[in-house]
């Protein structure tokens, strides 16, 4: 029936092609809704409404108010009814699709470069540029040969002299002409063709081609004739194996050229030239053609040495650009140079008890092991950890934009530019820009760090600091017990001594041996505030991730970096030192080479920058008020034992080397003092307070 129905409308358009009538109108509308009446007739409409979050096109056309399921049947192109109907004027005029893609596809280009910042990139980029830079040298031999041909060339002593008459025909009708080069079939024919004076060969065509001069060679005199065609050549030709052959063709089609065609209106001044002014002019041809080659081969060069010299850095540099980033709080720019997946990977081998693990390894060395863990039993585990704790759960608190669960401070932490944030994956970035995803989409599993493990050594030096990164216990805080009772040491009058064992009764006491446990002393809320600031630097290291940017930057920055810088100095100093053969050369690479790795591996894993210190600072400051801490008292503690505290490092302290004095110097020089610190945290105060008065204005 449907069938007839439509064989009825076709066959009525048919008739009425000529005519738009009326009724005609009506009963197409007729027949297109009662082909519209069964449910199974439009099967895409059906799809489009039960998905109404469909995109572009289509949802232009499911969302347009005009349009009606007639529209939408009209304007499918597999109907044939299609075409009629826009003759009648009843087809749907689809809108044209608003061009928004290109602004929705904006949002993936950070996300697409989330894969190119990786460790796999920059080893495939240094590679290359390694590859690059080893022609170097080549390159600048060849540069300065064709200099040299260009400078010779140009002397007045290879200058042709000629009349006045030929000197102006050739200003007037050659001076910008180029020659041209023979193709390869050219070329094989020019093996057989005729010798001419001056190096040329005449073609079987008839044209002739001229050899480009080649500067004599200050240890070989008869270079300089080495242009010149062989005649022998056409007779050891049948003698030459194939690729001999092809390798004189190549020869051939790269040194020679042929004169080009003069203008027509040149031809009737040459023909009436003398014969001795056209070789005159012929011969100021050929040398002005031959100096234009060789500026051309030489501009080439040039640019490929340019080319080999920057691309390399281009090519680092744009990785390095990959990795640029924000700082959270501070809003730094720095280069991390993994990508997500690979932080996930170093984050995941550090979880639970592997983080244990490595910092045993890593304070582990050949003359001493790593300190002994005070027990879990110790009260300070409780006072420590508790601490840590509280400040775990302000930070939370301020992520998730929840009201600090330990009220507010004297003065209001204001809001951050660079809010801390978890550092996502590729698959969440993808997920929160491409068409229907949600900012927060692919999200749900990524954490900020907390809560973070924690380990009391016993040891007395007065340090503490942090290790690690990302969730489920990553990263952490070791905390030294020489730190802990200089903090108890302070206020001892102050310090009350609290029994924290169940009391005994008579019996008890007749019966036991061992003696009563001593009391336990409870700390007073300067010393918790003390501890808390150290606890609170700590956590700007990890929040910010200054263990990654570290890591980043000394395993993957600078061995790419010291290698280039290698390879460019050997190949600067390759064309002087080339004259002293292999073994030179190969003992210069490998002193190079050991130097870079002996730098990476023994320096690597080298004390913060200073700006780490300052961010630290800064981000503990606000995470001690967030906790609910009086910040202005704890600028003390500050300036006090914060600013004493170092982070490890695989520098002995005994090294004498040179390396190991520069190292230490270096440390000296960018380690700020406590009282540069103490300065930036204050100032950080004073902007805190007027950034509060502004807003109670």
């Amino acid at each position: 029936m449907i069938r007839s129905s439509h064989q009825g409308v076709a066959r009525l358009l048919v008739r009425s092609r000529s005519r738009n009538h009326p009724l005609v109108t009506s009963v197409i509308l007729a027949e297109v809704r009662h082909a519209h009446a069964g449910p199974s007739r439009l099967p895409y409409l059906a799809y489009h409404r039960a998905y109404p979050s469909r995109k572009g096109k289509e949802k232009e056309i499911i969302n347009d108010s005009h349009s009606t399921p007639y529209t939408l049947y009209a304007s499918h192109s597999s109907l044939p009814i299609r075409g009629r109907l826009g003759e009648l004027g009843l087809a749907h005029q689809r809108r044209s699709f608003h061009a928004t893609a290109r602004r929705q596809a904006i949002p993936l280009i950070p996300a697409t470069i989330g894969i190119l910042k990786s460790t796999s990139v920059l080893t495939a980029v240094t590679a290359l540029s390694r590859v690059l830079i080893s022609f170097f040298p080549i390159g600048t031999l060849a540069t300065f040969k064709l200099t040299r041909g260009v400078r010779w060339l140009s002397s007045e002593d290879q200058k042709p002299t000629v009349s006045a008459e030929a000197e102006e025909f050739w200003r007037m009708w050659c001076e910008d002409e180029k020659g041209i080069r023979p193709t390869l079939k050219e070329a094989r024919e020019l093996l057989e063709g005729t010798p001419l004076p001056h190096g040329g060969i005449a073609g079987p065509d008839g044209r002739i081609s001229y050899p480009t001069p080649r500067a004599p060679s200050r240890f070989n005199k008869a270079r300089q004739d080495a242009h010149v065609f062989d005649p022998t050549i056409v007779e050891r030709k049948p003698d030459m194996c194939k690729g001999e052959l092809n390798k004189l063709i190549r020869h051939v089609k790269k040194t020679r050229f042929f004169f080009p065609d003069l203008p027509p209106a040149a031809v009737p001044y040459y023909q009436a030239l003398s014969p001795h002014v056209k070789e005159e002019v012929d011969s100021l041809r050929r040398y002005w053609i031959s100096l234009r080659v060789f500026k051309d081969n030489l501009k080439v060069a040039r640019w490929a040495m340019a080319t080999l010299l920057l691309l390399p850095f281009l090519l680092v540099s744009g990785v390095y650009v990959c990795g640029l980033e924000r700082v959270p709080l501070t809003g730094r720019w720095r280069i991390i140079l993994l990508t997500p997946e690979e932080e996930d990977t170093i984050s995941t081998s550090l979880a639970g008890a592997n983080w244990y693990r490595s910092v045993i390894n890593l304070l582990t060395t050949e003359e001493k092991p790593a300190p002994p863990i005070v027990p879990i039993e110790d009260w300070r585990w409780r006072w420590v950890q508790s601490v840590l704790r509280r400040l775990e759960a302000a930070v939370l608190a301020e992520c998730q934009g929840r009201p600090p669960p330990y009220g507010g401070t004297t003065i209001p932490v204001p809001p951050s530019t660079y809010p801390l944030k978890p550092r996502p994956r590729v698959s969440s970035r993808l997920h929160s820009v491409l068409p229907g995803g949600e900012a927060n989409s692919g999200k749900e599993h990524l954490e900020i760090g907390p809560p973070y493990s924690l380990m009391i050594m016993e040891k007395d030096e007065r340090n503490a600091f942090s290790y690690g990164f990302g969730g489920q216990g990553a990263g952490g805080i070791v905390v030294y017990t020489g730190l802990l009772d200089s903090i108890l040491r302070e206020g001892t009058d102050a310090t009350r001594i609290e029994p924290t064992s169940k009391p005994v009764g008579f019996l008890d006491r007749l019966f036991s041996s061992a003696p009563p446990p001593p009391p336990n002393p409870v700390p007073t809320e300067s010393q918790t505030l003390h501890l808390a600031c150290v606890l609170a630097h700590e956590m700007g290291h990890l929040l910010l991730s200054h263990h990654l940017e570290t890591l980043s930057q000394q395993q993957v920055l600078w061995p790419s970096i010291l290698g280039l810088t290698m390879d460019l100095t050997r190949a600067f100093i390759w064309p002087l030192t080339f004259f002293l053969g292999p073994t030179v050369n190969d003992a210069l690479a490998n002193v190079g080479r050991t130097s870079a790795d002996e730098l990476s591996e023994r320096y690597g894993q080298i004390g913060f920058h200073w700006k780490h210190e300052y961010e630290a600072d800064l981000a503990g400051l606000r995470i001690l008020s967030l906790a609910g801490y009086d910040s202005k008292a704890a600028v003390d503690h500050f300036s006090e034992s914060v600013a004493d505290l170092h982070e490890i490092n695989n520098v002995e302290d005994g090294d004498e080397s040179l390396t190991g004095r520069m190292f230490k110097l270096w440390t000296w020089a960018t380690h700020p003092t406590p009282h540069q610190r103490t300065e930036a945290i204050r100032t950080e105060l004073d902007r805190w307070m007027e950034e509060a008065e502004e807003r109670g204005r």
